[in-house]
C-alpha cells in the first residue's frame, strides 16, 4: 500500500471515530443537562459538535470517494451488483442521515429546545455506520 493510500485510510478512520464518538458523547450527556447549561456553554458545546460533524463529513466524503476509486468501484454495476457495493451504498446513505440528524439536533439545541430523540436517532445511525464499516473491513462480502 502506498503512503498516500495509508494516509487516506488513516484519515478516514480517524474522522469516522471522531464524528461517531462526538455524536455518542453528545447523546450521553446533553439530554440531561442541556436545559440547565448557561447559553454560552451550550452554544460552545453545540458549536464544537457542529464543527466536528461538518469537518468530519467533508473529510469522509473526500477520503471515501478516493477509496472507492482505489477499490475499483468506478462503474455502477460493481456498486449495485455486489454485497460490498451494497455496504458502500448503505454507508453513503447512513453518512447523509448522520450529517442531517446532527445538524437538526445542533439547531434545536442552539435554540434551547429538546433534541434528545434526534440525538438518539443520530446515535443509532452512528453505531450502524460503525457496524457497516466493520463488515466492509472484514472482507466477508
Amino acid at each position: 500500500m502506498a503512503v498516500t493510500e495509508t494516509v487516506v485510510y488513516a484519515l478516514h478512520l480517524l474522522f469516522a471515530g471522531l464524528w461517531t464518538g462526538s455524536v455518542l458523547f453528545a447523546t450521553a450527556t446533553l439530554p440531561g443537562i442541556a436545559s440547565s447549561l448557561p447559553a454560552s456553554a451550550r452554544d460552545s458545546f453545540v458549536g464544537t459538535l457542529r464543527n466536528i460533524s461538518r469537518g468530519s463529513s467533508a473529510v469522509l466524503l473526500l477520503s471515501g470517494g478516493y477509496m472507492l476509486t482505489l477499490a475499483g468501484y468506478t462503474d455502477g454495476g460493481t456498486l449495485t451488483g455486489t454485497g460490498r457495493g451494497h455496504l458502500v451504498l448503505t454507508m453513503l446513505v447512513l453518512w447523509l442521515a448522520l450529517a442531517g440528524l446532527t445538524e437538526v439536533a445542533a439547531s434545536k439545541l442552539e435554540d434551547g429546545e429538546d433534541a434528545s430523540s434526534i440525538l438518539y436517532g443520530a446515535s443509532v445511525v452512528a453505531v450502524l455506520l460503525l457496524l457497516d464499516a466493520g463488515a466492509l473491513a472484514t472482507g466477508a462480502f
